[in-house]
């Protein structure tokens, strides 16, 4: 029996895209699990909902030989490991290629030797991954005030914060502060103090599992440094708390990722099914990790450093390392492709109009929108050139 269930795993888009597929229940899930009780928004989107340029419904996980991926308006695209891919893409391999992708839907399709499909993916909501639902902890804080964004002399937290997780165990880490040679740790538990402690002079750490954290409470990591400062000191930190998943989801994940190391031989594919897996349950620490060590084998490409980038701005508010990442994407990218480039440059512009850097904000947005000039996505030029304005105004009224 077949199953046509979507969500959105995100990605910026650029232009109307991608593949015809019918996903079909792996065995391990039997015939009647609802994937969407794992599904990043709970959606099921009906096949007959138009196509928007803006929302991705697969990523593409690996790919062998020659490949050809063309958008719906005829441009070509470089495709490459974690490229996004759009309803109306068309997928093509040569005798000796072969491409699998994984749907919005978390299902898995392989493009074998000589095949040429158009993407059936399941098409998606024009929603925001960033948009309140009932699987984020907390509706994510709005402008530049609630956001971690500046690089301030404190242990600010890095992760996990704005989380789900899925181990009890989770990695602890934070920002490094000048002349600090040591840090203690401490957890919040409801807002109040745990009997737990821990003091480290690098700033990483594991909490060992004792006590326990428990499904349906909130958690704050508190990282004090040796010299005075604290990440509690932080100004307009915002909401910075991360939880447990029951084990009941917990163990819906394990069986999802259980199934994408049965379908998915390639390692590295395996790890970037598993992210977006991570993401459709809001369990953006281990999603972000499991990214993070894909660079360290090698995979450095625009769209895994982009999609990072997207994370850390969106999910978690960190403005630093969403910095970092964006600008990775930028120089991974080859010379021709505008896609990874041209969003890049727009995630770094939201990047720096948040760290009210605004000439550089202004450089980037302006670049990003002749990007999307040249992709042909009116609705993108339209909406920065009134970002334009936005940070036009705040700089004068910065200087004033």
């Amino acid at each position: 029996m077949k199953k046509q269930i979507a969500t959105c795993i995100g990605a910026s888009a650029i232009a109307s895209t991608v593949i015809s597929i019918n996903i079909l229940p792996h065995s391990r899930f039997g015939s009647h699990t609802d994937l969407s009780k794992i599904s990043a928004n709970n959606l099921i989107i009906s096949p007959a909902i138009a196509a928007t340029s803006r929302i991705s419904n697969g990523q593409i996980l690996n790919i062998s030989g020659e490949v050809q991926l063309q958008r719906q308006n005829g441009r070509s695209i470089r495709a490459t490991t974690g490229t996004p891919i759009y309803p109306g893409d068309k997928l093509q391999t040569s005798q000796n290629g072969q491409i699998t992708i994984q749907c919005a839907d978390l299902g898995i399709k392989s493009i074998k030797a000589g095949e040429n499909q158009l993407n059936s993916c399941l098409l998606v909501s024009d929603k925001s991954q960033s948009d309140c639902n009932k699987n984020l902890i907390r509706c994510p804080d709005r402008g530049d005030d609630k956001i971690a964004w500046n690089n301030a002399p404190i242990p600010y937290i890095i992760s996990p914060r704005r989380t789900q997780l899925l181990e009890n165990k989770p990695a602890l880490r934070w920002n490094p502060v000048a002349g600090a040679t040591s840090y203690k740790l401490s957890l919040l538990e409801n807002n109040s103090k745990l009997n737990w402690e821990m003091t480290v002079n690098g700033t990483e750490a594991v909490y060992a599992g004792e006590p326990a954290l428990k499904p349906g409470v909130k958690y704050r990591l508190i990282v004090e440094a040796n010299t005075g400062v604290s990440s509690e000191s932080a100004a307009g930190e915002g909401y910075r708390e991360f939880g447990l998943l029951d084990e009941k989801e917990a163990q819906a994940v394990k069986d999802a990722v259980g199934a994408i190391d049965q379908q998915v031989p390639n390692a590295v594919a395996k790890k970037l099914a598993t992210a977006h897996i991570y993401l459709s349950t809001n369990l953006i620490a281990e999603a972000i990790e499991t990214l993070e060590s894909l660079p360290t084998v090698g995979v450095e490409t625009a769209p895994i450093y982009r999609k990072l980038g997207e994370l850390y701005r969106e999910r978690s508010q960190l403005m630093p390392q969403a910095e970092v990442y964006y600008q990775k994407a930028i120089n991974a990218a080859k010379p021709d492709d505008i896609e990874e480039l041209t969003d890049a440059r727009y995630g770094l512009g939201q990047v720096y109009s948040s760290m009210r850097n605004y000439p550089e904000a202004r450089r980037h947005l302006q670049s990003a929108k002749e990007g999307y000039q040249n992709l042909g996505d009116l609705p993108m030029v339209e909406k920065i050139e009134k970002q334009l304005q936005d940070v036009q105004r705040k700089e004068q009224r910065k200087a004033a």
